[in-house]
C-alpha cells in the first residue's frame, strides 16, 4: 500500500501516467517513496535493522509449497533454492525494484556508500538513483527441528555471519507453527559494535520482512519445532565494487592489511 500510494502521489505531482507493474519490475522507472508513509509501515528493530509487513500469508503459502515441490526434484533441496534457476526470477526483480531500491535509497544509500549525499537527496528519477543497486540474487532457505532435504529444510540454525551483499532482504515465509528461528544481529563489521548482540527479531510473523546492510553480522537461532522458510534477496552495487575493494568495504578498513594493497601485488 505504501509503495502504490507513493507511485500514485508521484504520478499526480508530475502529471505523468501511472507506470505498469511490468515497467516497475523491469526497472524502467525508479519508484520514489514518500518518507512520511514509512514511519507507520516500518519498525526499527535495532541499529540499522528495519522490519515491515511485505507479503500476504496466501502468497507465502503458495511460494512455500512451490519450493517444497521443487525440492523433490533431484538434488535441488540440498541447497537453498535459487529463483533464477527455477524460473522465479520475476520475484527477485519485483522485490528489488518495488521495495529494496526505494527503501535503501532512504536508509542505506549514504551509510553503505552506495550514493553520494547529493545523489541520495535528489528526488529526480535519474539513472544514478535507479541503478545504485544493480544486481540481485533471490532464494529460499529452510530451517527445521528435523532437517530434510526433500522439503528444502537443511539446517537447524545459522551461525553469525555477514552476507556478500550491500543490502539484504529477509522475509519469513512460515510455516505457521514453527518455533524458534529468531534473527539475531551482532553489529556491523568494521565498527566498535562488531560481535555484540544489538537486537533480535523474535519468531518473525509470516510475511514480515527484515532489511539490513549485508555487512551486519546476523544469525538464526535454532528452530525447535516445525519448519521455517525464509525468502532472501541479496543486492549489490557493481558501481561501488568497481571503485572499492569489497573486502575493505565490508570491514570498513582504512589501512594496508588487505591483499588489495600494492605491497601484496
Amino acid at each position: 500500500e505504501v509503495i502504490f500510494k507513493s507511485i500514485i502521489s508521484l504520478s499526480k505531482s508530475t502529471q505523468q501516467k501511472l507506470p505498469s507493474v511490468e515497467d516497475v519490475i523491469r526497472g524502467k522507472i525508479a519508484v520514489q517513496l514518500d518518507p512520511a508513509l514509512l514511519e507507520d509501515w516500518m519498525s526499527q528493530e535495532c541499529f540499522d535493522v528495519y522490519s515491515f509487513q511485505l507479503l500476504s500469508k496466501d502468497f507465502c503459502s503458495r511460494l512455500r509449497n512451490t519450493i517444497t515441490d521443487l525440492s523433490k526434484l533431484g538434488d535441488l533441496g540440498r541447497r537453498p533454492i535459487d529463483f533464477d534457476t527455477v524460473g522465479l526470477n520475476w520475484i527477485s526483480d519485483m522485490l528489488l525494484h518495488m521495495f529494496i531500491l526505494p527503501i535503501s535509497r532512504h536508509l542505506f544509500a549514504t551509510t553503505e556508500k552506495l550514493l553520494s549525499s547529493e545523489d541520495a537527496s535528489n528526488d529526480n528519477n535519474n539513472t544514478n538513483t535507479n541503478d545504485f543497486l544493480n544486481w540481485r540474487q533471490g532464494y529460499v532457505a529452510g530451517y527445521s527441528a528435523n532437517p530434510q532435504s526433500d522439503r528444502a529444510v537443511t539446517r537447524h540454525r545459522l551461525v553469525p555471519h555477514s552476507d556478500d551483499s550491500e543490502v539484504t532482504l529477509n522475509c519469513c515465509l512460515g510455516e505457521d507453527d514453527f518455533e524458534g528461528g529468531n534473527v539475531q544481529f551482532y553489529g556491523l563489521r568494521g565498527t566498535p559494535n562488531e560481535g555484540k548482540l544489538l537486537g533480535e527479531v523474535e519468531r518473525p510473523d509470516v510475511g514480515r520482512a527484515v532489511i539490513h546492510a549485508g555487512r551486519h553480522l546476523h544469525a538464526v537461532s535454532e528452530v525447535t519445532a516445525g519448519n521455517r522458510y525464509a525468502l532472501i534477496v541479496w543486492t549489490r552495487s557493481w558501481g561501488m565494487r568497481r571503485l572499492t575493494c569489497p573486502c575493505c568495504h565490508l570491514n570498513r578498513r582504512m589501512d594496508a592489511s588487505c591483499i588489495c594493497d600494492n605491497r601484496w601485488n
